[in-house]
């Protein structure tokens, strides 16, 4: 068959199940009739924005960008395609990372390396990352032209998707999900023309696009049914990743409507339109095989205003969000997501309450980039009051602050983290993570910014000819100060986000001079002028302690202070000598007991105390068993057991 537009939509169309409603129809036809590109708002790529000192956020990213990413040998990522090549290796080079990246999915931290390292450069003006993504780049091209496959490209051989297309006799070699691990390159390589501007990785990431565009399209209805319903186990026998996405992202390049078209393959009907319809049907489904496919949703309905794949997108958000997550943002019991209003009780998990198999961090990795792609379309701050609660309180608290080592489970009830040795799928989103934290603090249209997080950073807005610089650290209790280091030439309407947490009156000062702004908790207060450089804006966003119910259980509750959800320290008991090992090494050393906190009142600043020394940890007292027991925020807690979720009972 030939590889036209025509083919691909009629093998995409052709996939769908004969009982499909018209409106199932939507997602996969080329864009309806009236929608166009939506004009929204953009994050700033990692190279307009620096974190500064005094955070977390930066400790991190300093963390990983002078050890844990440094630390990667570029050889050894290598190793599979040389070897599939059959191209020599280096010098003392005798076999890949061990664990996932020599198994399953086998090169895709490859991909991973790229996407992290290219951030990296772009996010912290560091050489060696720059100079390590050109060096793979050339080296992967060197892979793709010796295989001579027509832009094939992988540290596998083609009969892993032979396999995964029902042709006799193929034999994967042990790859499981190979469009997965494809996914993982191409982003890496589009990333690595994005960031640090390679024009041969655009190359060789088109070449890879059109040869699965090809393959695909060779495909009948039923091959391609069978290959992407990914509904009938729990753990799927095809998870292929954001396919959607990163052929979308190179869409937005080259804007060739073949990349475009391939992308929509992979929206399957009878995942996106119940999603459409507003529909959960995610109870039992492998979380990550689906929020993946839904960033790609978003963002392919960005580009072109499909309205089914708008709808599809928001109401998954909306429903993981609102139905499937736990108190820090994560999601999902052993990998799977539950029954609608699961978080504290008997789970999927073989009916175990709050096991230490709780919100894998890829998850939250993927919701955060659909949290972006839906704030471009719309700006709530509700949207970024999730990615603000999920950022801080997973993908922060997932990276051990000594160490740098990285966490494929955040368990929440007297279990420990297991911080992973090998190369497994969280260590490769773990590694994307650091050097992702500069862009989700701010976005732009027009002559309008959107300060979305509140991290010492500085922007430099260059279409604006403007560079703002943001200093104080919330989650210590400090107020927030913006200082114009340089104003531009035009007015500038500043849009400062007032989170949902917001405990008192917020203030806003201009110059020292108090404004008089509709300061609601959950919106966004607007700030326009023609600024100058040395204006000062003081923002004050008060913080007070809370509790979150769960919502299966009004017992079990979780305790915030402002933005941050805090952690009981619970100490070493029976824990192993390390706690460095394979992501299921420790999960059946059984968790210790969580006392109850027993008290009159429902206000935890009546029998919270703050520790003198720390604004940001706090002693239980006077609350029964769980007297005496210190909370710190989850993101500082390490290296011993502890518990997010508390039993409260009153005193009688």
């Amino acid at each position: 068959m030939s590889f036209t537009r025509r083919s691909l939509l009629k093998a995409t169309l052709a996939a769908l199940p004969a009982h499909c409603a018209a409106r199932d129809l939507g997602q996969l036809a080329p864009p309806v009739s009236g929608t166009v590109p939506l004009d929204g708002a953009r994050a700033f790529l990692a190279n307009q924005v620096r974190l500064l000192p005094g955070s977390p956020f930066y400790a991190r990213q300093e963390l990983h960008r002078n050890g844990v990413l440094a630390a990667y040998d570029p050889e050894k990522l290598l190793y599979h395609y040389r070897a599939l090549a059959r191209l020599p290796q280096k010098e003392g080079i005798e076999k890949g990372y061990d664990g996932w990246d020599s198994e399953f999915i086998r090169g895709h931290m490859a991909g991973h390396y790229l996407s992290a390292a290219s951030r990296m450069a772009a996010a912290t003006g560091s050489l060696l990352f720059r100079d390590r993504v050109n060096y793979l780049v050339g080296e992967l091209a060197t892979c793709q032209r010796t295989l001579n496959l027509d832009g094939y490209l992988a540290a596998f051989s083609t009969a892993a998707f032979d396999q995964i297309e029902g042709k006799p006799g193929a034999d994967a070699g042990g790859i499981g999900v190979p469009y997965y691990t494809i996914q993982k390159i191409m982003s890496g390589l589009i990333d690595a023309y994005t960031y640090v501007g390679n024009k041969q990785a655009l190359d060789v990431v088109t070449r890879m696009a059109d040869y699965f565009g090809k393959r695909l399209a060779a495909l009948d209805a039923a091959q391609i049914d069978r290959m992407f319903r990914t509904d009938g186990s729990r753990n799927p026998q095809n998870e292929f990743g954001a396919m959607s996405d990163a052929l979308t992202e190179l869409y937005k390049i080259d804007h060739n409507p073949r990349h475009l078209d391939t992308a929509r393959i992979f929206h399957r009907a009878w995942f996106v339109g119940p999603l459409a319809d507003g529909e959960d049907k995610l109870g039992g489904l492998h979380a990550n095989t689906h929020i993946a496919p839904a960033v790609g949703l978003a963002n392919s309905a960005n580009v072109d205003g499909n309205p089914v794949e708008l709808r599809a997108s928001e109401n998954f958000w909306r429903l993981v969000v609102h139905r499937h997550s736990f108190a820090n943002g994560g999601n999902a019991f052993n990998e799977w997501f539950d029954k609608p209003g699961v978080e504290a009780g008997p789970s999927i998990h073989d009916q175990k309450m709050l096991p230490p198999t709780t919100a894998e961090t890829c998850n939250t990795h993927n919701m955060l980039k659909l949290t972006a792609r839906l704030f471009e379309r719309n700006r709530r701050a509700e949207l970024a009051d999730y990615y603000e609660r999920a950022l801080y309180n997973h993908v922060l608290a997932s990276v051990a602050p000594d160490t740098g080592a990285m966490t494929y489970f955040t368990p929440f009830h007297g279990d420990f983290r297991t911080y992973l040795n090998g190369s497994f799928c969280c260590m490769g989103t773990g590694i994307e993570n650091t050097a992702r934290y500069n862009e989700g603090v701010y976005f732009h249209k027009a002559d309008a910014l959107w300060v979305n997080l509140y991290i010492p950073s500085e922007l430099s807005w260059r279409e604006a000819g403007m560079v703002l610089r943001q200093q104080g650290e919330i989650m210590r209790g400090e107020p927030v100060r913006f200082t114009v280091v340089r104003p531009g030439p035009h007015a500038v309407t500043l849009q400062l986000r007032i989170p949902a947490w917001v405990a008192k009156p917020v203030t806003v000062r201009i110059n020292d001079k108090p404004q008089r702004v509709d300061a609601k908790a959950g919106s966004y207060v607007s700030l326009r002028r023609q600024w100058k450089a040395g204006d000062v804006i003081d923002l004050t966003l008060p913080a007070g302690l809370r509790l979150e119910q769960a919502r299966d259980d009004a017992s079990m509750v979780s305790i915030f202070h402002g933005p941050v959800l805090l952690a009981g320290e619970l100490g070493k008991d029976k824990m192993p000598a390390s706690d460095v090992g394979d992501k299921d090494a420790y999960l059946k050393i059984a968790a210790v007991p969580v006392p109850d906190i027993v008290s009159p009142s429902g206000n935890p600043a009546d029998w919270l105390v703050p520790l003198p020394g720390d604004p940001s940890a706090f002693t239980i007292k006077g609350a029964g068993p769980a007297t005496g027991i210190v909370v710190r925020p989850l993101f500082d807690l390490h290296h011993q057991r502890y518990s997010v979720y508390w039993r409260v009972r009153k005193d009688t």
